[in-house]
């Protein structure tokens, strides 16, 4: 089974801007994914690569507050929400409705107190990669299988990652382990385990 995770960056409020569009208040825009970028605010490092969303549909995708199914902001097949797949990541713009909620996400994006996007993610079959950098574990992910919003958050969602996170890193963890005490206890063999 596919667990469903979750990755949040920093909302840049210098993004925000008025609408062209009658039924909005206003626009915010950014990168919600950036390429071969290192994280750091997980227990190890992950890296999306360029290309991960290559062949992934896009065209369903929703904006979300605090990822609420009721708290809609915006949708891809609505126009109100674009995104753009560049050389440099995932680029969105949301036009914010002229609503209750639409005003409350606005006023708190303009006075700083929202600074998170988040995205929900999946990734495919064989669409990760653990290495060990400078003795570090580092998560190489090169497919994203499915996409299903980005949400504006006021406290990203590391807390709610995956069950498949937490396990395929455990096990990465116990692999090294394994390694560093065979390595240690044959000190006199060159041996690759790789």
């Amino acid at each position: 089974m596919t667990e469903v995770e979750y990755r949040a960056v920093e909302l840049d409020s210098s993004e925000l801007r008025s609408s062209k569009a009658d039924d909005s208040i206003g626009q915010i825009a950014g990168y919600a994914i950036v390429w071969d970028t290192p994280s750091t605010n997980l227990p190890f490092t992950e890296v999306i690569k360029a290309g991960a969303l290559d062949g992934v549909d896009l065209s369903n995708v929703l904006a979300l507050y605090n990822h609420d199914f009721a708290n809609v902001l915006g949708r891809v097949d609505a126009g109100t929400l674009k995104l753009d797949v560049d050389k440099h990541g995932l680029h969105f713009v949301l036009d914010i409705p002229d609503t209750t909620l639409g005003h409350d996400v606005y006023t708190q994006i303009k006075n700083g107190n929202l600074k998170g996007l988040s995205f929900r993610f999946t990734i495919a079959a064989d669409g990760e990669d653990w290495k060990n950098v400078n003795g570090e574990p580092v998560r190489y992910i090169s497919k994203i299988a499915t996409m299903r919003e980005i949400s504006i958050v006021s406290v990203p969602a590391y807390d709610d990652t995956s069950v498949e996170v937490t396990r395929s890193f455990k096990e990465f963890t116990e692999a090294q382990n394994y390694k560093d005490k065979v390595l240690a206890t044959l000190p006199t063999y060159e041996i690759d385990i790789g």
